[in-house]
């Protein structure tokens, strides 16, 4: 079958690395295989011909596996055969691995302890660690002031009492109060108060807060913030935040019955 008749994106090279030949789907996938030019990109194909091995990589925002077949001459016909559905296949069943992983070391750490001081702590830390870039974690109280347990973004735990009413945040109020259950909040972060944003975190891009739902009382609340250099949070990581707040919520509540 010859370069022009290949159902494939087809490019023949010579030994000294020169493209010879090249289907009309290789002019279209690869514009810089001109016949009589060196193969300049991409460059993992290049360095591929060179090495006379097979190769992947990207191409266009799309996934592309490289097969050699020797030709007369020296020349070698580079398949390309496109994987962009399989790669994301793969990486979503890594992604969904980890995941699982996460929320089983999660449900292990929070369990572990029945101190509330210390659920908060491992919920904050976690959370920072895997779903955000800061977080505060609220705990419901009878009083006025606010026990805040905050992981910021250079990872540093601290603990704070803010003396303001829930409402001062919007949603905060009605996920503290647990009843009835209400679904994770993005805000504007033009409407939170200064004491939300940790300092030094920069301009805040994104800004959820989620309830943490107990076994009879509310466990509390969590804020989860990202940078406005990064992207926001997509519909899996929603699920995973979700899931998430039911075990240190569930975490929490336990610690608070056991106290009481």
């Amino acid at each position: 079958m010859s370069a022009d008749t290949a159902p494939y994106p087809v490019v023949v090279i010579d030994a000294d690395g020169q493209v010879v030949d090249a289907n009309e789907a290789a002019g279209v996938l690869l514009p810089a295989s001109r016949p009589g030019e060196p193969l300049s990109s991409p460059d993992w194909l290049a360095d591929a011909s060179s090495a006379g091995r097979a190769a992947a990589g990207a191409v266009g925002g799309r996934f592309f596996s490289a097969h050699p077949s020797a030709l007369a001459g020296g020349e070698t016909a580079w398949w390309l055969v496109e994987e962009t559905d399989y790669q994301r296949a793969i990486q979503e069943l890594d992604a969904e691995r980890g995941r699982t992983r996460f929320l089983t070391e999660a449900s292990t750490a929070l369990l572990s302890s029945l101190n509330l001081d210390r659920c908060m702590e491992v919920t904050a830390r976690l959370a920072a660690e895997y779903l955000a870039d800061a977080v505060l974690v609220i705990a419901p109280t009878a009083v006025s002031n606010l026990p805040v347990a905050v992981c910021d973004h250079r990872g540093e735990f601290s603990r704070i009492t803010v003396a303001e009413a829930p409402d001062a945040v919007p949603g905060l109020a009605e996920a503290l109060r647990g009843l009835p259950p209400v679904p994770s909040r993005w805000i504007d972060p033009a409407s939170a108060p200064d004491w939300v944003v940790p300092e030094g975190f920069g301009e805040v891009g994104s800004m959820a807060i989620t309830p943490l739902p107990g076994h009879g009382v509310p466990g509390g609340a969590l804020i989860l913030l990202r940078r406005a250099e990064e992207n926001a949070f997509t519909e899996a990581e929603e699920t995973l935040a979700g899931l998430f707040a039911a075990r240190a919520g569930a975490a929490m509540s336990a610690a608070r019955l056991y106290a009481e």
